[in-house]
């Protein structure tokens, strides 16, 4: 009866009397491959009414176990085939990946952001420039950070009302703000997103906001649990506990995150709010499954579900670069027959494609002067600055790239004049 929820059982065990379900969750909790934590979230009945008197645990199962090697042996793939990358691809792909997991992690709270917008933004911050629009800022700035800064470490209440803020600034309604003296003080409810059922009604009182998530402190901050099962029941009592009136999925997803980030790879973490929006169902039920009180407070079947979904965001990310990775080499190749005679040309040109390839229909592309630079710093005698602005010119009059910024300069390649060379 291990593959199968307690809940379930509970409702088979009015037609069978056989079956004893509380039995069969102190088999449960007693098993030597039970986990046992110290989090105790609030759960709802079917009768509605609410309890907070059981902790979270989760079996080791055998596809628990599987799961965990194929996200792991997917992260090590990922990790060699971006290693081969050049570093424009490499890095303009992990921009773009950042662009799209801060408007899906938005657009799965019904908060409308537009990527472009984000992107520009993205590459804004990236060059020292002040975004020309506020909103989002705040946001961009904290994923940027999660790419150089260490582990976050969260010891105390107040880092989480901190990251919140430094997350949220500019974002959150005025009256959605926490009244609390670092969280919110009064009731909130969480509906589906039509707002058509509650689905979870999280504490009520500041305090007892403050009492979990110093318990959850405490289980973070413990090294004695799996990463991966560790990011994902972090993410669910963080979520169950829902601290803010708003911005709290948001949050939730970026703690996560920045722990994927340090513990697993940047192009894993930064996949995982785009593969929850694909899977959105597959989340919400299995968030609502393990909300229930009839099912003891386990979370076997949540994390096996939110592994599920990290593996997705993987395989999209791992398919999509090993896609692009193939046309890099391909264009390499008729780019280098075609310019055989002067390799600096070649080069100039490459990086151009490299950075259109990998910046995802976005405007990350390289900057002209970026590109001068790197190319002298490699190699002052062969690439001297104004030959290569020379060969960017020539090329733009030729019709291999267009002009598409004047300030700062930026060109960018159009890739159908180097598929006319074949």
């Amino acid at each position: 009866m291990i593959n199968k929820p307690l809940s379930i059982l509970k409702y088979m065990s009015s037609r069978d009397s056989m079956i004893d379900v509380d039995k069969e969750y102190k088999k449960r909790i007693d098993s030597p491959s039970a986990a046992l934590t110290n989090l105790f979230p609030l759960l709802s009945s079917r009768s509605e009414s609410q309890h907070n008197d059981l902790p979270i645990f989760f079996i080791e199962t055998f596809k628990m176990a599987q799961l965990n090697s194929k996200i792991f042996k997917n992260s090590a793939d990922i990790l060699k085939l971006s290693n081969s990358l050049p570093d424009i691809a490499k890095n303009n792909y992990i921009s773009s990946l950042l662009s799209n997991e801060i408007n899906s992690s938005n657009e799965i709270e019904q908060v409308k952001t537009n990527r472009h917008d984000i992107s520009t933004i993205v590459d804004s911050l990236q060059s020292n420039i002040i975004p020309k629009q506020p909103r989002l800022v705040s946001t961009v700035k904290k994923y940027l950070g999660i790419l150089n800064e260490p582990r976050i470490t969260i010891s105390e209440l107040k880092d989480y009302r901190k990251i919140y803020d430094e997350l949220t600034s500019g974002e959150i309604p005025q009256n959605k703000l926490p009244d609390g003296e670092l969280f919110r003080n009064s009731s909130v409810t969480i509906g589906t997103s039509d707002n058509s059922k509650i689905v979870h009604r999280p504490p009520i009182s500041e305090n007892t906001i403050k009492s979990k998530l110093t318990s959850l402190i405490s289980f973070m901050n413990n090294d004695e649990f799996p990463i991966v099962e560790k990011a994902i029941v972090t993410h669910f009592m963080f979520e169950n506990t829902h601290p803010f009136y708003d911005g709290n999925g948001r949050m939730g997803r970026y703690l996560l995150t920045q722990y994927l980030i340090k513990k697993i790879d940047t192009f894993t973490a930064l996949s995982i709010s785009k593969s929850i929006q694909d899977h959105e169902k597959l989340y919400y039920q299995s968030f609502a499954d393990a909300d229930k009180y009839e099912n003891y407070a386990e979370l076997t079947y949540f994390i096996e579900s939110m592994m599920q979904i990290i593996i997705y965001g993987q395989e999209t990310a791992l398919d999509k670069m090993t896609e692009l990775q193939s046309m890099l080499n391909s264009y390499g190749q008729i780019i280098n027959a075609h310019f055989a005679n002067n390799g600096v040309i070649s080069d100039v040109l490459f990086i151009f494609v490299q950075s259109k390839l990998f910046s995802i229909d976005t405007p990350l592309g390289i900057k002209d002067t970026e590109l001068i630079n790197m190319l002298y710093r490699d190699d002052s005698k062969k690439y001297k600055k104004n030959n290569v602005k020379k060969i960017i010119n020539n090329l733009e009059n030729e019709g291999f790239l267009k002009l598409v910024n004047g300030n700062p300069i930026q060109h960018e390649v159009i890739m159908d004049k180097i598929d006319d060379l074949t």
